[in-house]
Parts: C-alpha cells; sequence; structure tokens
C-alpha cells in the first residue's frame, strides 16, 4: 500500500465500497471511476492527478493539503496557478505555450496533457511525414 491509498482507507473505514465512492464522486460532478477508486483503495495506482486527488478531497473530507502529502507531491499551495495581470496581454499562442510550459515542469512521465488537463500520451512522429513545427516568423499552423 501507499501513504496515499493508507490515508484514503484509514478515512473511509471501509464503509463505502469504490462503487459507492465513485457515485458518490460523479453526483458532486467529479470523473472518478469505480476502478480508479478501487485502484486507489487497494494501493495499485501509479501517480495521481489533480482531478483524482481533488474528488477525493471532496467525498472524504480530506484536506487537499494532507492528500498532496501522503502522494509525495508539494503540498504547499492548494489553489490553482493564477498568472500575473500582465498575462492579459499574452495572445492566444502565447497563452497556449505558457500553459504547455506548466504542463511539460509537472509531467515526469513523458506524457502530455489534452486541453482539459488529462494526461496523454504524446505520439511520436517520424521523419518526413508531413508535420512539422512552426518556425520563428512563419505562420502557425491552422488548429485542428
Amino acid at each position: 500500500m501507499t501513504a496515499l491509498s493508507d490515508l484514503l482507507a484509514e478515512t473511509n473505514g471501509g464503509e463505502r465500497s469504490a462503487r459507492a465512492l465513485a457515485r458518490e464522486a460523479r453526483e458532486r460532478g467529479y470523473t472518478l471511476n469505480h476502478d480508479t477508486a478501487a485502484r486507489y483503495l487497494r494501493g495499485d495506482h501509479g501517480a495521481p492527478d489533480e482531478a483524482t486527488l481533488v474528488a477525493f478531497s471532496d467525498i472524504l473530507q480530506i484536506p487537499l493539503r494532507k492528500l498532496r502529502h501522503a502522494a509525495g507531491l508539494p503540498d504547499e499551495m492548494t489553489a490553482p496557478y493564477e498568472p500575473p495581470p500582465e498575462s492579459s496581454r499574452l495572445n492566444r499562442r502565447q497563452r497556449k505555450a505558457v500553459d504547455e510550459v506548466i504542463r511539460a515542469m509537472l509531467d515526469t512521465s513523458g506524457a502530455g496533457a489534452d486541453a482539459k488537463g488529462k494526461v496523454t500520451r504524446m505520439p511520436r512522429t517520424r521523419r518526413g511525414t508531413g508535420t512539422r513545427a512552426a518556425r520563428h516568423g512563419t505562420p502557425e499552423p491552422p488548429e485542428r
């Protein structure tokens, strides 16, 4: 078991099944499914994503700081990062770049994250496939 799983199981006290926890999370607007809840309760999980920690924090009434500490994650700040007021001057492309830098700083697995923050594996591209990165001074490729 992991420290996070120990904390979750201890707080739950065997009162609610993984399905009951997942159902309660869905009722509160989270996307925690019963399989994920079961893996966390028994200690068979990978690195937790923020959405999972927030869901467990709410349904089990455990402070997010305590969950992050148990997961070995930074716990001194639990509110989302807010950029300085000057960031309103950034254009769409610059904002996407800043978002990606933040995701890259948090990612240790080689995975990326989509626009909703869901972790995904980055596709590998081969040379000569017709995809290329935008270069300085050239227009950004259209969004698909």
